[in-house]
Formats: structure tokens, sequence, C-alpha cells
């Protein structure tokens, strides 16, 4: 992304300071400082313009809006973007066609063998790989030995338990082991280390009992919801896109590739 950072930024003379800009920043966490920049930026040109649509249609004078945006953008935003709702045919033809979305978890019984190293650590990394390629040849020839080297080996608190860690739904575990493990098969072992941000795993899984399809009924509010979002994002989308095209704007432009969406 090029944002090219000026040092305000004026729109229909109004000014947004760069103190403005740099106290906004906190409220965008991004990847970097000029990403979180730019969504601050973006945020309050946005703020902007939607205060100076609530004056000019008498919602509210420009001082009052400023000292208590919120209420005043919402009854905008509800007066000038209506969306239908998702009617049952619109739902059913959703849910047919995404079908693979609308089932429960699998249920995993799970053990690990944590070879613990921090990640900025290459030496210790190094290691902790070795010794969990180790581990797995000895457990290739015998899975018995599993319970026997997480109590001797692993650096999580699971050791003392021979490494079971339960039962483990989706979202309960870190993003590269849950990747690993839902692609495994009850009584396998990983076929070889885990890496995580904490270091290497050997995972085992004892018993899975995978996900059921739920039944229509059961998620067509949700979907009804979720496609009433989805609209209004949209349409929200098209509003801004409006009111910042018959605006005067200068030190700030959307990136063609962002939603411009209130942050």
């Amino acid at each position: 992304m090029k944002v090219q950072l000026a040092p305000g930024i004026e729109i229909n003379g109004i000014k947004i300071t760069p103190e403005e800009i740099n106290s906004e920043v906190q409220y965008h966490p991004a990847e970097s400082l000029l990403s979180a920049k730019y969504e601050a930026m973006r945020a309050l040109v946005i703020r902007e313009l939607l205060i100076q649509r609530a004056s000019e249609l008498g919602l509210s004078n420009r001082n009052e809006a400023i000292k208590s945006p919120d209420p005043i953008i919402e009854e905008l935003l509800a007066l000038e973007i209506q969306v239908p709702e998702a009617d049952p045919e619109t739902c059913r033809r959703y849910y047919e066609n995404n079908r693979q979305k609308f089932f429960t978890s699998p249920l995993l019984e799970v053990s690990h063998i944590l070879y613990m190293a921090p990640i900025a650590d290459q030496n210790a990394r190094a290691e902790a790989l070795s010794k969990a390629h180790a581990a797995l040849t000895k457990l290739a020839s015998s899975p018995a030995l599993f319970e026997g080297i997480a109590r001797k080996e692993s650096a999580c608190s699971s050791a003392k338990d021979g490494g079971r860690l339960g039962q483990i739904s989706r979202g309960q575990t870190m993003p590269a082991f849950e990747a690993a493990l839902f692609k495994m098969q009850e009584a396998d072992i990983s076929p070889s280390p885990v890496e995580s941000e904490v270091g290497y795993h050997i995972i085992r899984v004892h018993a899975r009992v995978d996900g059921q399809q739920l039944p229509f009924e059961s998620v067509q509010e949700w979907i009804a919801k979720d496609l009433h979002e989805k609209s209004w994002r949209r349409a929200f989308h098209q509003y801004i896109l409006i009111l910042s095209g018959r605006a005067k704007i200068s030190g700030f432009r959307f990136e063609s590739a962002q939603s411009p969406l209130v942050q």
C-alpha cells in the first residue's frame, strides 16, 4: 500500500489535523505504523463525511455531532441506507450452495509432545527440531513409547499426564497446530514435527468424531443475518463512495483495494 501522509486532511474546508490522526492511530492496530495511520485517516475521513451529511440533512448541527457522533451517524445511516431482509428462499439457496460451511466441528482426543523453542532463537529451534525427529524415529518402531517420551521430554504442562490434552475442537489451539491436527485420523501420530510459534509438536490422535451436517432450520436465522450484514456493508461502501465523490477532499484518497468502512 502506497500512502502519502500529508500534514493534514481537508474535507469541504474542514481540517483534520495531524494531532487528530496520531490520536486515532491507537484504535487501528495494523501490521505497520504506515498501515495504522492509513486506517486512522480513513476512519476520520469517513466520520467527517457522515457528520457533514447529517448536518446537511438537518439531523444535527456540526458542533453537536462532533461532541457525540455515534448516535447522529446511526440515525443518518438508518435514514439513508436500507437493504432488504434475506427471504427464506434466498437463505435456502445459500445453504445448499455452501453446505460445507454448516458442519459441527470434529472432536478429537489428543496428546502431544512439545519441544519448546522461542521463534527468534534459531539455535534453540534447530535443537528442538532435532529432538522431535529423534523422538519420531523411536515412535516409528514403537508407538507405545509415546506416553513415556511425553512424560520425560515434553515442555508442556501436559507432560505429567503423558501428553494428554483431552478433547479438542476447532478454535481451541494455535493455528499451525490446528491445521495439522484436523488432517489427522484416529490412531495417527504426526509423520513429521509440527512447527508452531512455541516450538515443535508431535501430535497423537486417540479418537476422532467427525462433524455433523447442521440442518437448514438450525442455521437459517444465522444465514439471514449474515446475508443482511453483507448487503448492508456493500450498500454502505457505495454510500461512502457517493459522499466522497461529491466532496472536495485534499490530503487523502481511498485506496482502490480497500473498502472504506468505518472502523
